[in-house]
């Protein structure tokens, strides 16, 4: 009657008195574990999904960085000597013409030098004139002994004196009218002015640079690259040159005639035209693609593959086990979704398709299609 009450009164109790005496039972049953299930020979582990091994014809490219250069630069320098700048009119980034002004220097000084020489011509022509009228005389004297002979040679050499002297002279006022086209500095080319040392009011020492111009604003890519890649480089061939997203097309100009003996690599020159329309500049550093053409080549999904230890694999299957094969492969580099197999698989066979990275040699698995 005590036991009864008590047990009533307090149900938990109760309750765990039953499971204790159902464990003490002899003849009781275990329920089945889930994790001892799942380890039971025969289980297989992972779901996969297989994918064959194709051949395909796949764009052949050559990817290497290069920088972006001027196809040519002219150097416009100082022609005189002792003269200011007297202007400036243009200034980096300026697209010019041939021709056009780009700086003017101080000619008063150049003109009163233009004016002394011409002055000189004038008298040397005067003399010459007079020596020539003289000279004219004496040998239109037909009488021998009416001059002497002295007398007749010291005439004539005084008429080519003259005439020498006036050459001079004309030769001096020619050079002082150059000095005067030359306090015009002018644009030697259609381009842009990429660099400008120029100063107003400087007097710069003949042949300092003035100013420097990317010759009809062409840029060029080029690209160091190795003895073996030159080879299968050719002119005249597709580049693609990437600035961001932006593709910007070319074609190779030339190539190095040499290489060089250290680094063994050799230079290849890209004409990428309209490059400043494009927002390029010189000094950028971009990678380009050179279009080798294509080829036929052994495929498969780049989801099947893996990389340990730094070996590249991938999964095949035995159908008489269902358990998975790690087979090592050499491959080449990702051609979109696929990869190119150089060794270790042969089209036909079959690999797995994605997962790869949770499977290890002999895994049991189930194939889904």
């Amino acid at each position: 009657m005590k036991i009864s009450m008590v047990f009533t009164k307090y149900p938990v109790a109760l309750f765990a008195a039953t499971l204790l005496l159902s464990a003490c039972s002899p003849g009781a049953e275990q329920a089945p574990n889930a994790a001892t299930e799942n380890q039971a020979p025969g289980k297989a582990s992972l779901s996969v999904e297989l994918a064959a091994v194709e051949e395909k014809t796949i764009p052949l490219t050559l990817s290497v960085n290069g920088s972006v250069a001027a196809w040519q630069e002219a150097v416009i320098g100082a022609q005189l000597n002792g003269v200011r700048i007297d202007s400036l009119r243009a200034e980096v980034g300026d697209v010019v013409k041939k021709g056009q002004t780009l700086a003017l220097f101080d000619q008063q000084t150049v003109n009163a030098d233009l004016a002394q020489a011409k002055a000189g011509v004038a008298e040397a022509q005067a003399l010459f004139e007079q020596a020539k009228l003289n000279a004219d005389m004496i040998r239109n004297i037909t009488d021998a002994g009416a001059v002497s002979a002295q007398e007749r040679n010291q005439v004539i050499a005084a008429e080519k004196s003259a005439q020498a002297r006036l050459l001079s002279a004309r030769a001096l006022q020619t050079q002082q009218e150059i000095r005067l086209r030359n306090t015009t500095v002018t644009a030697l080319d259609d381009g842009v002015i990429s660099a400008r040392t120029a100063t107003l009011g400087s007097v710069p020492a003949p042949g300092q640079e003035l100013f420097r111009l990317v010759r009809q604003q062409r840029l060029e890519w080029q690209a160091e690259v190795t003895d073996a890649e030159l080879a299968r480089i050719s002119e005249g061939m597709a580049v693609n040159v990437f600035n961001n997203d932006q593709a910007l097309s070319g074609k190779v100009r030339t190539l190095s005639p040499v290489i060089n003996a250290q680094s063994r690599t050799g230079m290849v020159y890209v004409d990428i035209p309209g490059a400043y329309a494009k927002g390029l500049k010189p000094g950028m550093y971009l990678r380009g693609e050179f279009d080798l053409g294509a080829q036929t080549a052994t495929v498969i999904p780049q989801t099947a593959v893996i990389e340990r230890d730094g070996f590249t694999y991938a999964f095949t299957l035995d159908q008489a086990s269902s358990k998975v094969q790690r087979i090592k492969l050499r491959v080449n580099k990702a051609q979109g979704e696929f990869i190119e197999v150089l060794e270790g698989l042969s089209p036909g066979d079959k690999v797995v398709k994605s997962g790869v990275a949770f499977l290890a040699h002999g895994d049991l698995v189930k194939v889904v299609q």
